[in-house]
């Protein structure tokens, strides 16, 4: 198959970003055709196709306000930048798209209305154009807004097929939707690539956590910090901050004055497995909704169990490899009661983690797109015009 993966832009190192180049390698790998179209960023690539700028962006100019807006706006009423013509060329037997806010969603359905298209659902973008949720009960008016918005996209998307990580995150979505809008779609679980063939995890040590992520506020490193300023020095637990982010400074200067903090910086696969072998949770304190978090699936894989926040639970863990905190003083003494968890009791929430992870096959998940498209192709035939190829 000729497979167009469509993605607004790699201009952080996300995973969602992570997910597309994964997923476009393992389609070559299995004799697919695979051509990738994003808007010019730090991180694209040079076999990337490049998607046009739109109109509302170039308007947005130098005040980011303004920017801000009319990046809003365009996701819903500018149908410039991403072109039939850019993928006409290609001529896909399907499109997967992954992130589209900052394309917006009129070339979505303009492309849907052209070739089978189908959408991994990253985040919660069709309710709320925070993607996180975090403008959700802020006012009546507020809310109103977002619900027209909501059912705005919801029709535009109407010829997509939605690919839903997770049914709790479906779930989510259409709880925020206005009354009488209905997301479809199929649920195809995500997973990760094992790099470099199977790793053989140690065993945890129950006083070692770690911090996979954007070292940002809405991620919960500042929650972490706080509630590390009361368990460091406590049985010799040790906590490990890896990524990068607006927060950085703040992680440095705490791991210089907080004892058994260390800030590993910006992690390669490599440094992330050498993390993990060290640790014996995964700490995910996120502030938002999450959808489908890749740290979260690495931890399970590896045998780690998790400390979440309560919104940001992931959908792939079961219970028994979960402990949940509300407020920062839950996490101080779920973090203290972890540390000091006796070896049994810890083996058995890490045996949970590990069964969890085995479900989370890469190479399940990529039969499973695959089977998506050929289904979506067969659903397809002799619906639409495909436009001739001009080469």
């Amino acid at each position: 198959m000729r497979i167009a993966m469509v993605h607004s832009s790699f201009a952080i190192r996300g995973g969602a970003e992570q997910y597309v180049r994964d997923l476009s390698a393992a389609l070559v790998d299995r004799g697919h055709e695979v051509q990738v179209f994003s808007r010019p960023s730090p991180h694209s690539l040079p076999t990337d196709a490049p998607v046009d700028t739109r109109i509302s962006a170039r308007l947005g100019g130098a005040d980011p306000r303004l920017g801000k807006v009319l990046t809003h706006l365009g996701d819903l009423a500018d149908p410039t930048g991403l072109r039939l013509n850019a993928l006409r060329d290609f001529a896909p037997d399907v499109v997967h798209v992954h992130n589209w806010q900052g394309l917006g969603v009129l070339p979505l359905a303009r492309i849907a209305r052209t070739w089978p298209t189908c959408h991994t659902v990253h985040d919660y973008a069709v309710a709320d154009p925070n993607n996180s949720l975090a403008n959700q009960g802020r006012s009546d008016l507020t809310d109103r807004l977002l619900r027209a918005r909501s059912a705005w996209l919801v029709r535009q998307l109407r010829g997509v097929s939605l690919l839903w990580p997770a049914a709790r995150t479906r779930d989510i979505a259409q709880r925020h939707l206005p009354q009488g809008s209905t997301l479809g779609g199929t649920v195809v679980p995500l997973a990760v690539p094992e790099t470099g063939g199977p790793v053989s995890w140690p065993a945890g040590n129950p006083a070692v956590f770690l911090f996979l992520g954007a070292l940002s506020e809405h991620k919960g490193i500042d929650l972490l910090l706080a509630a590390w300023r009361e368990v460091a020095g406590q049985d010799g637990a040790t906590l490990l901050i890896g990524g990068d982010g607006p927060r950085r400074a703040d992680v440095e200067a705490a791991a210089r004055k907080l004892p058994g903090l260390e800030y590993l910086g910006f992690l390669d696969t490599a440094g992330k497995q050498a993390a993990m072998a060290r640790a014996g949770w995964l700490v995910f304190p996120s502030q938002w909704a999450e959808n489908f978090p890749i740290s979260c699936v690495e931890a399970l894989r590896a045998g780690r169990p998790i400390i979440s926040s309560e919104v940001a639970r992931p959908p792939m863990a079961s219970d028994e490899s979960l402990r949940i905190f509300r407020t920062r003083a839950e996490l101080t003494e779920t973090m203290r009661r972890a540390a000091s968890m006796p070896p049994a009791d810890y083996d058995t929430i890490a045996a949970a983690a590990a069964r969890d992870g085995r479900e989370l096959n890469w190479d399940r998940h990529v039969d499973a797109v695959v089977d998506a498209y050929t289904a979506l192709r067969a659903d397809d035939a002799g619906r639409r015009r495909v436009p001739a190829t001009r080469r």
